[in-house]
């Protein structure tokens, strides 16, 4: 059985929570359109994994933020 290809994705639009030279990257092995929660400087976020190719081989990622 193949093993689930594992790509990095740098988020588009951090400077919604985080200051605007602030980048977030990380590795995921989950398909295209998941949303993969973690956590950045100890919070949690949510990140919706995109298809669009980026410099360096990553790819887009964006931030779910949902006020309140």
């Amino acid at each position: 059985m193949a093993q689930p290809t594992v790509r990095t994705y740098v988020v588009s639009n951090p400077s919604v929570l985080f200051e605007p030279d602030r980048v977030i990257s990380f590795p995921s092995a989950a398909p295209v359109g998941s949303v993969v929660q973690g956590k950045v400087d100890g919070r949690p976020v949510r990140a919706l994994l995109t298809d669009d190719p980026l410099n360096g081989g990553c790819f887009g990622a964006v931030l779910i933020v949902k006020y309140l």
